[in-house]
C-alpha cells in the first residue's frame, strides 16, 4: 500500500522526508514486512496519490508505484516475509521519470505555478501486455496545468526513463484519473471537462467528448461501454468503440468523483450523498 506522505499545512514541507512511499504489510497481522528506500520524500510536490498495482513480466511479479514526484516505479514482489523484527527493503526493477525536464530541487518553490513545476502521479499505474500506461502531470491545485497519459515499456531494467517511452499522448489539462484498456483502445478523462479515446499501442486519438462538469472520476469499461461520471453531477455512457457514440446522459442527485463499478449484471454508482443499483430488468411476457 502507498503511505500518502505528503506536504505538511504549510504546503511546502514534507512532514516525513525520509519516511517510504511505499509500504508491505503481512495482510493477517498488520506486521509491517518490507518498505521502499528510493529517497522521493523530499521529491514530493505535493503527496502520494497513486495506489499501487501488479504486473508479471516474464514471470516475475511487480508491483508498480505512481510516485508523488511523477515517477513511476517497479519493484520486485516480496516472496516470503523477512525474519521477525527485520524490515526488508524493497528491490527496484525499474524507474521511469514522466516529467524528465521538470524541477527536481527545491519543488516546493514553484507552487502556485501554473507554467513550470514538478509532475505527480494521482492515478493507479494500468498493467496490460507488458505496457504501463499512466496520467501524470501539474498538480490540480498547485502545480502546472500540462498532463499526459503515458505508456511505458514494462520489461526494461534499470533507469528507463530515456528507453522505455513507447507514447505520449497530451490531455486537455491536469488528470487524476486511471486509465481502462479495452479491445486496442485506452479511455481515460482528465480534469477539463473530456473523455478521450486513443489507440492502446499508438496514443493516436480516435476520439473526445466533452462532459459538463469537472472530471476526478476514471472511467470504466463494461458490457462495451464506457461509464463515468462528473464532479457536477453528470453521468455518461458512452459506445467503447473507436467511433465516438453517446448512448445515455444522466443527471445523478449530486456530483461524484469515484469510478463506476460493475459486478453481477449490476452497475453500482455512488453520488455525494446516494450509492445507486442499476440492473436490466427481464423483458416482461404477456
Amino acid at each position: 500500500m502507498n503511505t500518502s506522505n505528503g506536504v505538511d499545512k504549510t504546503h511546502r514541507k514534507i512532514r516525513a522526508p525520509d519516511g517510504p512511499s511505499i509500504i508491505v504489510l503481512d495482510k493477517r497481522t498488520g506486521r509491517l514486512l518490507a518498505r521502499d528506500r528510493e529517497g522521493i520524500g523530499p521529491r514530493i510536490f505535493h503527496s502520494t496519490w497513486s495506489s499501487p498495482a501488479m504486473a508479471v513480466v516474464g514471470g516475475r511479479k511487480l508491483v508498480l508505484l505512481g510516485g508523488g514526484d511523477g515517477v513511476v516505479y517497479a519493484f520486485e514482489a516480496l516472496e516470503s516475509a523477512p525474519p521477525e523484527g527485520q524490515i526488508q527493503t524493497l528491490k527496484r526493477i525499474w524507474r521511469f521519470d514522466c516529467d524528465p525536464s521538470a524541477p527536481k530541487e527545491n519543488v516546493h518553490k514553484y507552487i502556485r505555478n501554473r507554467d513550470e513545476s514538478p509532475s505527480n502521479i494521482k492515478s493507479m499505474p494500468v498493467f496490460h501486455d507488458n505496457r504501463v500506461y499512466v496520467t501524470v502531470g501539474g498538480d490540480i491545485w498547485w502545480g502546472k496545468d500540462r498532463a499526459w497519459l503515458k505508456c511505458i515499456d514494462a520489461t526494461k531494467t534499470g533507469d528507463v526513463t530515456n528507453s522505455a517511452l513507447l507514447w505520449s499522448y497530451e490531455v486537455t489539462r491536469h488528470c487524476c484519473s486511471t486509465p481502462s484498456i479495452y479491445d486496442g483502445m485506452a479511455f481515460v478523462a482528465d480534469c477539463r471537462k473530456k473523455v478521450h479515446c486513443v489507440d492502446a499501442a499508438t496514443g493516436k486519438v480516435h476520439w473526445t467528448h466533452e462532459t459538463k462538469g469537472e472530471i476526478w472520476a476514471s472511467t470504466l469499461v463494461a458490457d462495451g461501454k464506457v461509464y463515468i461520471g462528473t464532479l457536477l453531477g453528470d453521468f455518461w455512457v458512452l459506445a467503447a468503440s473507436r467511433q465516438k457514440k453517446v448512448i445515455s446522459e444522466i443527471k445523478l442527485d449530486s456530483g461524484t468523483a469515484a469510478t463506476p463499478t460493475a459486478a453481477n449484471g449490476v452497475l453500482y454508482v455512488t453520488s455525494m450523498n446516494k450509492l445507486y443499483a442499476v440492473q436490466e430488468q427481464p423483458a416482461v411476457r404477456n
